[in-house]
């Protein structure tokens, strides 16, 4: 079987996607993923053949999100597709693809129409079915979704007008790059953590965090975290301008018995942080699945792709939710008494310590992140992906 992945380039939406890529090729299936070059390393090393596009979704600080608008994003993916669509084309003049598998975000119902073949999503956050996605778009007119008069919407409609003009392909809905669904959807969380996942039709099938080791140099000096108690620090990969928010963590933890691993992402100059505790181990990247699995309390955005993992590790968390659907997950994590949440307006040396003072104390915290986890486990897993990716082709007697 030759498998088609098309995503967007995000660790949130990458890294879920793992597990099955390694999944589909241990069992003999070839799978070609689109994506940037910042993800080559750990797909090619799962034997995946990777195909390269621009990476067009710009970086954006915590303030610049308060003020953006859904249609410069809605740009970004729309550029993204139109490159996608043109690799696409020219691998189909030589390979024949058996079928699509697509994220929710991006091309995929494009790339789906014009190979006409059949199709999978990929919904790395929580199912939301699209009469409910556009209905929580209007109703709270998120980043200026009803703004339809402005330049920018202009310049999306011609962007979308070359593209249909060039692959024969046509958009249903301006916010379809927001939401390609199919009759089979891959949920990467169990049933119990989904708020309202019972009443979900059986298109969307639940597996849990398809984890599985990534390919890629490190070198994190995991050895100091044995015999340690460890708080875990990361706000994600896609924001930035988070410096005062690290120099508020190395306050209130400077004097943490124990080891605090702070991931500070790509753009931040580590440099510029005042001078940094011994007990802090501080990097650009942190190999996130190995320090989690040695970790105690994890703070974090809150992104689906983060929380799944600590659960699955049973890290209880301390969520200060940005944007997206983090207040989504960051809502879920307390109502289930798996995590503390925090607004980000609230954060401060005190409030930090509190809540990680609350969430170590307190051992229903890790007992209801390990009821968790064991949700996610029991999920199914790729094993159950194969199988229901198998029987929507048909081929469920392979």
């Amino acid at each position: 079987m030759n498998v088609l992945m098309i995503n967007i380039p995000a660790e949130g939406h990458i890294n879920p996607t793992l597990g099955i890529v390694k999944a589909l090729i241990d069992r003999g299936d070839s799978v070609h993923y689109v994506t940037t070059e910042e993800f080559r390393e750990r797909i090619e090393g799962l034997g995946a053949y990777v195909y390269l596009h621009t990476n067009h979704i710009k970086p954006i600080s915590p303030q610049e999100m308060k003020n953006a608008n859904i249609h410069e994003f809605l740009q970004d993916l729309i550029k993204i597709s139109h490159e996608i669509l043109s690799i696409v084309q020219k691998l189909a003049e030589t390979i024949t693809f058996d079928y699509v598998y697509y994220d929710t975000f991006g091309a995929g119902l494009l790339v789906k129409d014009y190979l006409n073949l059949p199709s999978i999503s990929s919904s790395t956050s929580f199912a939301i079915p699209e009469e409910q996605f556009f209905t929580i778009l209007k109703s709270e007119n998120l980043g200026g979704f009803l703004d339809s008069s402005s330049e920018i919407v202009k310049e999306n409609a011609s962007l979308t007008k070359q593209m249909e003009e060039k692959f024969g392909v046509k958009v249903k809905h301006p916010f379809q790059f927001m939401m390609n669904s199919a009759e089979l959807n891959i949920v990467y969380t169990s049933k119990s953590f989904q708020p309202g996942g019972q009443y979900l039709d059986d298109s969307y099938v639940f597996i849990g965090p398809a984890i599985s080791s990534r390919m890629q140099s490190n070198n994190f000096p995991l050895e100091e975290l044995i015999n340690q108690k460890v708080i875990y620090i990361s706000m994600g990969t896609v924001l930035y301008g988070f410096e005062d928010f690290f120099q508020t963590c190395v306050e209130a933890f400077r004097d943490f018995e124990g080891k605090v691993v702070l991931s500070v992402g790509k753009s931040t100059d580590i440099t510029k942080l005042e001078t940094l505790p011994e007990n802090f181990i501080v990097r650009n990247y942190v190999p996130q699945l190995e320090v989690l699995q040695r970790t105690n309390l994890f703070i974090t955005h809150g992104g689906m792709n983060s929380a799944s993992e600590a659960l699955y590790y049973e890290v209880p968390l301390v969520v200060i939710p940005q944007t997206s659907d983090q207040p989504l997950i960051a809502n879920r994590l307390e109502e289930l008494h798996a995590g503390y949440r925090i607004e980000p307006h609230e954060v401060s040396v005190e409030k930090l310590q509190e809540a990680v003072r609350t969430v170590l104390s307190d051992p229903s915290y890790r007992e209801n992140a390990k009821k968790l986890s064991n949700s996610l486990k029991e999920a199914g897993g790729v094993a159950k992906a194969l199988k229901a990716i198998d029987e929507h082709l048909g081929l469920s007697n392979v």
